[in-house]
């Protein structure tokens, strides 16, 4: 998987889940997936489409690449760091 350094795979023109165009709807913008947190792998996708990836019956577990308790390690780590 490629990354930026920042730790994007992709741009925010275009999401990765449905391969769509960024929209100007209101209801679906565009948002930040953290894929994994370490090292750290950020896709731009559409809100609808992050809901798709954390759906509690059918997950896109392709997509989540990180254990329990990451996102508050990462979360807690960050803020030593501001």
């Amino acid at each position: 998987m490629i990354t930026n350094e920042q730790g994007f795979i992709n741009s925010e023109d275009r999401c990765l889940i449905c391969l769509k165009s960024e929209t100007d709807s209101m209801d679906n913008p565009m948002v930040t997936h953290h894929i994994r947190y370490y090292p750290e792998a950020i896709a731009w996708v559409h809100s609808k489409c992050h809901q798709k990836i954390h759906d509690q019956e059918n997950p896109l577990t392709t997509f989540i690449q990180y254990d329990m308790g990451d996102p508050e390690k990462f979360q807690s780590e960050k803020k030593v760091l501001d």
